[in-house]
């Protein structure tokens, strides 16, 4: 009989210890991005279940799945559409696939610099997007504010003004928002997996590439292209979206404890995002890159009319393109 008791309540220990989160009255909220752990969004994740748990009491646990560990962009954009994923945080410009006017922002040179950016994308055209993405697509953006670093050139040749630019095989997304810009800037974009980026710079196949700094450090690419030049052709910030049912199915307290926690996630992305593109370009530097200062506006001229041939092909909604264009006139 003793043994028996013994049993039982090491039966009911056991039960107790595998008590799901669910089930003793926590919610979980799972995050998942596609950038390497260690990486600047990536810490902006851990902040904020830090500090969700944190101000939770442990009502609210956070798990986080970086890396693509759950897929790619899109795939996990469609999970969180879904409901399999509570929220996923990476550049606007993915949800493009989604909503058109999502590709302006991940457009070279459509928006003219950071302060354009601000006055497009934190203001009323970007809270119009993103009420779209929650009446159409099921998807809240708590914030689209996250910054990211510009979108630079790497090159095997120097670029030093427009005329250097022209023939340039310049590897870019198979999207029409990289290729139209860069085709009418004179260079000849061509569309290649960046898994094979490496490989095709190496090979002449392209002599060049557009992406963040910190992207072209971390895949070596510099090793195999020498020229840095500071275009700084695309602005795109992150954001963090949820699942508009599961935040909808959170208290007011709770919401104010995630809107908080995103805000806390952020200012540590910021913080490092500031810093990161100077220490790389000094690392660049060390091992044999030139970096290559340009007059931006040459550039811009070139590129300024390609929005207009976007929405004219349908991209994005009509009269956006003149919406941003007289914002950035004020730049």
């Amino acid at each position: 009989m003793k043994k028996m008791l013994v049993l039982m309540l090491c039966a009911v220990c056991a039960g107790m210890l595998a008590v799901s989160p669910a089930e003793a009255g926590q919610k979980k909220i799972t995050v998942g991005h596609i950038q390497a752990t260690g990486q600047a969004i990536d810490l902006g994740v851990v902040r904020f279940k830090e500090y969700v748990e944190k101000e939770s009491n442990g009502s609210l646990v956070v798990e986080i799945f970086p890396n693509s560990q759950l897929g790619d962009a899109l795939t996990q954009i469609n999970s969180v559409r879904m409901g399999t994923l509570t929220a996923f945080v990476d550049g606007v410009g993915w949800y493009g696939q989604l909503l058109g006017d999502y590709y302006l922002p991940a457009t070279a040179y459509a928006i003219k610099n950071w302060d354009a950016y601000a006055a497009i994308m934190y203001a009323e055209i970007g809270n119009e997007m993103a009420e779209t993405l929650r009446k159409d697509f099921g998807l809240r953006v708590i914030r689209q504010d996250w910054i990211r670093l510009p979108r630079n050139v790497l090159a095997k040749r120097p670029i030093r003004n427009i005329g250097d630019l022209q023939g340039l095989k310049l590897r870019v997304p198979e999207l029409k928002s990289y290729i139209v810009p860069w085709s009418d800037m004179g260079a000849s974009p061509t569309p290649i997996a960046f898994a094979e980026v490496y490989l095709a710079l190496q090979q002449g196949v392209a002599e060049g590439l557009e992406c963040p700094i910190d992207t072209m450090y971390l895949q070596r690419l510099h090793e195999v292209a020498k020229y840095l030049i500071r275009t700084q052709h695309q602005m795109e910030s992150a954001n963090f979206v949820m699942n508009d049912a599961f935040y909808n199915s959170l208290t007011p307290a709770e919401q104010k404890i995630v809107n908080d926690g995103v805000k806390a996630g952020k200012d540590l992305n910021d913080e490092i995002t500031a810093s990161l593109q100077a220490d790389i370009e000094s690392k660049m530097k060390a091992e044999g890159v030139e970096i290559i200062d340009i007059d931006v506006n040459e550039f811009y001229q070139r590129a300024k009319d390609s929005p207009a041939k976007l929405e004219a092909d349908g991209t994005w909604t009509k009269g956006l393109a003149a919406r941003a264009a007289a914002i950035n006139a004020k730049y």
